[in-house]
């Protein structure tokens, strides 16, 4: 139930909120980014009742066309539209990660 409430929460996003998301997220090291970026743009992939055919969308399919998902820009937008798809699956990934992805978790629900 707690993670549905995230989950709301999350598709009505204040752009406050969603800096200080990115702001955490650029802190993870360059090896969780690159162990995790595969993970989320399958996460994204999954989307099915449109919730990534906007302009967040749009930039991670660029990011792809571009081989740069594995940058830290990239690890913020697919953060980003992955905990639009789903927040359940990005937060089990992450706990299940290294150090810094588990306090990422942390920060994310404290945000939120």
């Amino acid at each position: 139930m707690e993670l549905l409430k995230l989950q709301e929460k999350m598709l009505s996003l204040s752009d406050d909120r969603l800096s200080s998301i990115y702001s955490y997220a650029s802190r993870v090291t360059q090896e969780t980014i690159d162990d995790l970026s595969p993970i989320l743009l399958e996460i994204c992939l999954k989307a099915e009742s449109g919730i990534l055919k906007n302009q967040l969308g749009q930039v991670i399919f660029h990011l792809q066309k571009t081989e740069r998902l594995n940058t830290r820009i990239g690890f913020e937008k697919l953060l980003h539209g992955a905990l639009k798809v789903s927040i359940k699956e990005v937060f089990n990934l992450l706990e299940s990660g290294a150090s810094d992805a588990k306090a990422l978790v942390d920060r994310i629900k404290s945000i939120l």
